[in-house]
């Protein structure tokens, strides 16, 4: 039976609330200027919730379309009915932020009604490009003539054509050099669910659409072999414009060290950075994979986070992200055997005391990606080399992985449980990375946080019971609660693991149990959400924003690469004038976003490049203006509250650094009048 939800009565009376949230609040529902989170399971052509669970949201990186997973049957139109004697248990969905427009993208489990017996796994775990126009996902629904199997295969759908179209629907899953689907072996014990490939869940697809990452859960043919003799647990990454098809989990050859062909096997699930040069996955059978130091143990069934950069050819290298051994580390030789401790320090030993996983295990965890893969989340119960200080829980970290960084240098710890404290010792449970790599948004029940990386905005929890969703500022090593009840208070049901951060962490998806986080929830289901940074108060200046003329406060942000420091100023017309300290000559660029336009959403208003060109540290200035077809909006609205991104490229070595800062382009602003220059 469908459960309806009156949105429009609900809209209005969420715009007669009158409770405050508290200062620290500046994540809300954007779409009718609340406290709260903005639903997008839902129908608002019908006035409908969702009638049954979603399980997952992901996010566009240009903040505009959500793609949901849902069992809800009552998102599906009128002329799209079930087939007879059939029905089919939600799907994967794409929700347009700007217009609230709800589109199917692929039919979800299928079931006899008679008995509600099970047909065929559907649609599941969607990925979605940059601009909303790719999904990628998993199916066994044969969507193309010639996926003939039995098996789950990788599919992505183009939205910008019909269902029908010949076109609409690209198969991941295919053999390197063409479109000849995968062949699987093993038998076909499951009828309508065979394993074949999957992909993890918002993080499969580039940027453009063009690249995905999957794993095969059968032995199958790929990329190119004669027979399906090539084990289950291989990565791949498939180019739909090359038409090509690259194993990342190759075989390290010990003896030259030199990255093979040979497939290696033994992954979980991978994520894809946005820009397709980098694969992060959790697995085992590391030992055949990347370099272990003298002295560890390779035992093959230990779990470990690896990364690898394909964009850089067939003989990169595969790395670990973290661990107890350094082998990034210069300073340790290739033929070093090192006694591996808890406590020693020297060039052999990594951030970690332990392994990542010998406490707990991380095959149902996975890192999280910056755009360019440099930037690397992860959670580990494994605390940092030294005196043990924490328990059991899962925590997080965060790393570099430029050329020539270590991991001990390139590491930072940022969070730590302390056992027995109900308020301090929860998990981490789940991490995602905006694409510029500032912003983090993670779930967890932990209502205060030990260590003085991270300061909390705003008030904790009081009572620790639910999983909350946090966003942390890594430029500004802030963290702070962004899921609110309609009224601006705490929100009455967990968060689900598996959260999605647009670019420059603007907007955050994700599925709560939560029945009060906009006014009128009636299904008893979880649903999917929306929050959206609003101005924020601690920037300073009246009304939360920058003050009249004057500069925002410096920001200095580094983890073993170089260091900017930026300052801002607003000038009258909409200018930013920047002040950016660099280490060394290199290119700077500027980019100034706000949410503008018709419809209004997250773009760039103005842009600005120059060079710095001493070989020590220095300081250079940058002039934002609005381009001409946002001063007339300027004019009417007097302020616009933005943020710009800075980003660094040395020009020896060509590293990077990158950060942000809060601004409001004005059209006027007042200079402050010096002290004691009034009239007597």
């Amino acid at each position: 039976m469908r459960r309806y939800l009156f949105i429009a009565f609900a809209l209005a009376a969420l715009g007669a609330l009158v409770a405050p949230s508290y200062a620290g609040a500046f994540y809300g529902n954007s779409a009718d200027g609340v406290d709260g989170a903005q639903l997008v399971s839902a129908d608002y052509s019908r006035l409908e919730q969702g009638d049954d669970a979603t399980e997952f949201a992901a996010i566009s990186a240009d903040g505009r379309y959500v793609a949901i997973q849902t069992t809800a049957r009552n998102f599906f139109a009128d002329s799209d009915p079930d087939p007879p004697g059939q029905y089919r248990g939600g799907g994967i969905f794409r929700f347009d932020l700007d217009t609230r427009a709800l589109q199917k993208v692929a039919d979800g489990n299928l079931f006899d009604e008679e008995g509600n017996v099970f047909k065929r796994r559907g649609a599941s775990n969607p990925s979605i490009s940059a601009d909303g126009r790719f999904i990628a996902f998993s199916t066994a629904e044969a969507l193309l003539p010639v996926d003939v199997n039995d098996n789950v295969d990788v599919y992505v759908r183009d939205m910008t054509k019909p269902s029908g179209d010949a076109q609409a629907f690209d198969l991941v899953s295919a053999r390197d050099g063409g479109d000849e689907p995968a062949t699987y072996g093993g038998p076909s014990s499951f009828p309508g669910n065979n394993p074949g490939a999957d992909v993890a869940r918002g993080v499969a697809i580039s940027a453009d659409g063009q690249k995905v990452a999957f794993r095969t859960a059968a032995p199958s043919d790929l990329p190119a072999s004669p027979t399906a003799d090539i084990a289950a647990g291989q990565i791949f990454v498939r180019d739909r414009s090359a038409n090509t098809t690259t194993l990342v989990t190759a075989k390290r050859d010990s003896g030259t060290g030199q990255m093979s062909t040979e497939p290696a096997g033994g992954a979980f699930a991978a994520v894809l950075s946005a820009d397709g040069s980098t694969v992060a996955w959790t697995g085992v059978n590391a030992a055949s994979q990347t370099r272990f130091l003298g002295g560890e143990n390779p035992a093959p069934e230990f779990e470990y986070y690896l990364w690898r950069r394909i964009g850089d050819g067939p003989t990169a290298p595969t790395r670990r992200i973290t661990g107890l051994a350094d082998p990034d580390d210069p300073n340790c030789p290739p033929d070093a055997t090192t006694f591996f401790d808890l406590t020693s320090t020297g060039p052999c030993y990594g951030p970690l005391a332990e392994q990542e996983s010998i406490r707990a295990g991380i095959g149902s965890l996975l890192p999280a990606l910056s755009g360019d893969g440099y930037e690397v989340a992860f959670l580990t119960p494994s605390g940092p080399r030294g005196p043990i200080g924490g328990g059991l829980a899962l925590d997080l970290f965060v790393t570099d992985m430029s050329p020539g960084v270590s991991r001990k240098s390139g590491t930072v710890e940022l969070t730590r449980d302390s056992p027995g404290d109900p308020a301090t010792s929860p998990a981490v449970n789940s991490v995602a990375m905006s694409p510029d790599g500032g912003y983090l948004a993670v779930v967890s029940s932990r209502a205060r946080f030990t260590l003085p990386t991270l300061r909390l905005l705003g008030a904790p929890r009081s009572i620790p019971n639910r999983r909350e969703l946090y966003v942390i500022d890594l430029q500004q090593g802030t963290l702070e609660r962004a899921a609110h009840s309609a009224s601006g208070g705490d929100i009455e049901g967990d968060v689900l693991s598996g959260v999605s951060i647009s670019a420059q962490g603007e907007r955050v998806a994700f599925v709560s149990f939560a029945g009060n986080l906009f006014f009128g929830d009636a299904n008893d289901r979880s649903d999917a959400f929306v929050v959206t940074r609003r101005p924020d108060p601690a920037a300073g200046g009246a009304n939360g924003r920058l003050g009249a003329g004057g500069p925002a406060g410096s920001i200095e942000f580094s983890r073993g690469g170089p260091q900017i420091g930026v300052r801002a100023s607003s000038k009258s017309g909409g200018v930013i004038e920047l002040t950016v300290s660099v280490p060394a000559a290199g290119g700077i660029k500027a980019v100034g976003m706000a949410r503008a336009g018709q419809p209004r959403k997250l773009r760039t208003v103005g842009t600005a490049t120059t060079r710095a060109k001493g070989a020590t540290r220095s300081s250079v200035r940058l002039t934002i203006r609005p381009v001409r077809r946002y001063r007339p909006e300027l004019s009417r609205r007097e302020e616009i509250p933005g943020r710009v991104a800075v980003t660094y490229v040395a020009a020896r070595g060509g590293r990077r650094a990158a950060t942000s800062i809060r601004v409001a382009f004005k059209q006027t602003v007042t200079a402050s009048k010096p002290k004691g220059s009034g009239r007597k």
